[in-house]
């Protein structure tokens, strides 16, 4: 209760703010997966011809959509207005990002013994081009941050380092590839979870 106090937060907020977190953690582990599972064998059976929505991870996708609308802050979907000091460092990272995404993807291949396809077929494109991201980019660099944030002590590492796990485990529990393969990307997608946190 004296934290309540301190940092000057309702005791039902940071109730709300407590459970939220402690709820979106494990959900974020298995709702791509298990959304996108259930919905496909659905219209697999009912509609064959719709099974690509759940293929280009859409119903996933409309999920974390409604869970940011119940339990986000809007504010953050606004746009920022970087100076172009910032806009140019925030440039020069994605660029070197995108090189370190590279080079741990051709590391990955030669381990493999064979370059990894990660998606054949437009809607498996869509999902790891387009839907995917968008859900992976609310669900934890938006709700799992946010909630984080919120309680207290506000110390700006903890949503950074704890969104940055989920989503390294997030990717964990989605990769296939067997024993240490695995590992190589939770290595790449725990830095990768960081620097798109920041």
């Amino acid at each position: 209760m004296l934290t309540v106090k301190r940092v000057g937060l309702s005791s039902s907020r940071l109730l709300i703010d407590l459970a939220a977190a402690a709820l979106l953690l494990p959900l974020s582990l298995v709702l791509t997966a298990s959304t996108n599972g259930f919905v496909g064998k659905y219209l697999q059976s009912q509609a064959p011809t719709l099974a690509w929505i759940a293929t280009a991870a859409i119903p996933s996708c409309v999920a974390i959509c409604c869970l940011y609308a119940l339990l986000g802050d809007k504010r953050a979907l606004s746009w920022p207005r970087l100076q172009t000091e910032n806009r140019n460092r925030v440039l020069r990272l994605s660029a070197i990002w995108l090189m370190v995404w590279l080079a741990g993807s051709t590391a990955f291949a030669i381990m493999a013994g064979q370059w990894i396809v990660y998606a054949r077929g437009l809607p498996p494109i869509a999902a790891f081009l387009v839907f995917g991201p968008l859900g992976e980019e609310l669900l934890f660099r938006g709700l799992v941050y946010e909630r984080v944030r919120a309680l207290p002590p506000h110390a700006a590492l903890w949503p950074v380092l704890i969104s940055s796990f989920a989503f390294s485990a997030h990717h964990l529990w989605l990769n296939t590839a067997p024993g240490g393969l695995a590992l190589t990307q939770v290595l790449f997608t725990i830095p990768m979870g960081i620097v798109l946190a920041l």
